[in-house]
């Protein structure tokens, strides 16, 4: 092998290494990006103030995957109808009025104490 064939093919090899170094290095920083652009999307997501106190305000536009299927799964639908029933559960104990349960819960007592002495 002559000098020029040796350096020609050394050259060759080397950029075609150089290359390929840089496509591997490209592609995993687009990977990077599509995976930080993903992740930024869903924290915005979860943080908008009009989905955060009621669900029912979430934007219609929901962000879609790439097979098209909407983004919310099984455990955010658990997790809605949780905070739903927790909800409902929360307003029921502040809107009952306290002294009509204390007074219905001695009524029962007494009621139970008169059918025990009884026998």
């Amino acid at each position: 092998m002559g000098f020029f064939a040796g350096f020609f093919s050394g050259f060759a090899l080397t950029t075609s290494m150089l290359y390929l170094t840089v496509q591997v290095h490209r592609s995993t920083r687009i990977d990077q990006r599509d995976a930080i652009r993903e992740q930024t999307q869903n924290i915005n997501w979860l943080a908008l103030s009009t989905g955060a106190y009621d669900r029912r305000l979430i934007p219609s536009d929901i962000p879609r995957s790439k097979e098209g299927a909407a983004t919310p799964q099984m455990k955010d639908k658990l997790k809605h109808r949780w905070n739903e029933e927790v909800q409902k559960l929360a307003r029921k104990a502040y809107d009952s009025r306290w002294d009509g349960v204390r007074d219905t819960a001695a009524e029962g007592w007494k009621s139970v104490k008169r059918l025990v002495k009884r026998d």
